[in-house]
C-alpha cells in the first residue's frame, strides 16, 4: 500500500470513528456561571429586569415594622418577589438578613426559582482580628438560568479622597472609617453571550458626610473596573435629583428614570410612619433609590408597593420601596 493510500484510509477511519462516537466535546462551563461559552443567539439584544431594594436593617425598625412579625416578613418577601427581577441589588443588610440569619432573605424568598444570592459582604472597617459586621452592608441576587456570574468583589469608598480600598484595614487607616462599600460583578447573558457589569452601593446622607466625594469615587471605580463595557449601578444614593451628589453621579451614569415623576422616602424622624400615603406621587425630592446605566438603556421604571395591615392601616415593610426597570444591552 502506498503512503497516499494509507493516508486516505486513515482519514476515512477517523470520520467513521467520530460518527460512531458522537459529536466532539463541547466547550466547558464558564467559571462560576453554569452556562456554555457559546452564545445561542449572538448579536441579539439582552433584556433584563433590574431592581434595587433597601430592606432597612431590623434594629432600625419601628415597633409596627418589627421583623419578628410574620406579616412584616411576608410583605418584605412579597415585595422582592413582585419585582420579578433578573438582578436585585440590596442595601442595609445585617447579620440577621444574610443566609442562615434570623430573617434570612434567601429563606424568605425561597420560592424564586434559579436565584443565586450573594449577600455575605461585610462592610465594616476594622483593625487586626476584629470580628466583621454587616450593619449597612450591600448584596445582590441574580437569575442563574439567565445569567452567568464570572467574577465579583467589593471595595470600601473614601470619604475625602478619590480613592477606594480593597482591604478593610486599609480603609480603617486611610479612609476615615466610612463603612460604605461598592460591590461589583461581571456577568454574561447566557442567551446572547453579552457581557455587562453590575455595581451596588449605598451612599451616606448629607448629615453623615462624604456622599458627594463617594459618588465621584464610585464613578472612578466603575470606569477603572468596567471601562466602556455596558454597566448598571443600583442603590440607595441618599441623593435626590438636584443634589450635588446626584449631579456627580449623572456626570458618568444615565438615570434610568426618564420622567423623574415620583420618589421614595427615607428618614428616621418619628413623623415618618412609612405608610402607603408617605410614598406620594409628584415628590421628586424624595427619589433617592436609583437604577442608572452606562452603555445600555433603562426603561419602564416602576415602584413596587406591597403592604400589610396594622389596626386597619396599610404599612410598607421598609422605609424604601423596591424599584425596578427594564435594562436593554445592545
Amino acid at each position: 500500500m502506498t503512503k497516499r493510500s494509507l493516508y486516505i484510509l486513515l482519514m476515512i477511519m477517523q470520520v467513521l470513528f467520530v460518527g460512531a462516537c458522537g459529536k466532539p466535546a463541547q466547550p466547558e462551563d464558564k467559571p462560576g456561571g453554569g452556562g456554555l461559552v457559546n452564545p445561542l443567539h449572538p448579536g441579539e439584544e439582552a433584556t433584563l429586569t433590574v431592581a434595587t431594594c433597601n430592606v432597612l436593617k431590623p434594629k432600625g425598625r419601628r415597633a409596627e415594622m418589627s421583623m419578628d412579625e410574620l406579616a412584616v416578613r411576608k410583605a418584605l418577601a412579597n415585595s422582592i418577589i413582585a419585582t420579578k427581577a433578573d438582578i436585585i441589588g440590596f442595601n442595609e443588610l445585617d447579620e440577621t438578613l444574610i443566609s442562615g440569619g434570623r430573617y434570612s432573605i434567601l429563606a424568605l424568598c425561597a420560592s424564586i426559582k434559579d436565584f443565586k444570592w450573594k449577600l455575605e459582604w461585610p462592610n465594616d472597617v476594622h483593625e487586626g482580628n476584629t470580628p466583621v459586621s454587616y450593619s449597612y452592608a450591600n448584596g445582590f441576587a441574580y437569575n442563574s438560568a439567565k445569567l452567568a456570574l464570572e467574577e465579583s468583589g467589593y471595595v470600601w469608598l473614601s470619604k475625602e479622597e478619590e480613592k477606594w480600598y480593597n482591604k478593610s484595614s486599609s480603609a480603617y487607616l486611610n479612609a476615615g472609617s466610612p463603612e460604605r462599600t461598592c460591590l461589583w460583578a461581571r456577568f454574561t447573558y447566557l442567551d446572547t453571550g453579552k457581557e455587562f457589569w453590575l455595581f451596588v452601593t449605598h451612599l451616606p446622607t448629607d448629615s453623615q458626610g462624604g456622599s458627594y466625594n463617594m459618588a465621584r469615587v464610585v464613578n472612578s471605580f466603575a470606569a477603572y473596573k468596567a471601562g466602556d463595557a455596558p454597566s448598571i449601578i443600583t442603590g440607595d444614593m441618599n441623593s435626590a435629583p438636584g443634589s450635588a451628589t446626584y449631579r456627580a453621579l449623572i456626570n458618568y451614569w444615565k438615570d434610568g428614570n426618564a420622567d423623574a415623576g415620583w420618589g421614595t422616602l427615607s428618614g428616621s424622624s418619628t413623623k415618618y410612619y412609612y405608610t402607603v400615603d408617605v410614598f406620594s406621587e409628584g415628590r421628586t425630592d424624595r427619589r433617592i433609590d436609583h437604577i442608572m446605566t452606562r452603555g445600555c438603556t433603562a426603561s419602564d421604571y416602576q415602584r413596587i408597593i406591597v403592604t400589610y395591615n396594622v389596626d386597619g392601616v396599610a404599612w410598607c415593610p421598609s422605609d424604601h420601596l423596591p424599584v425596578k426597570a427594564t435594562v436593554t444591552i445592545q
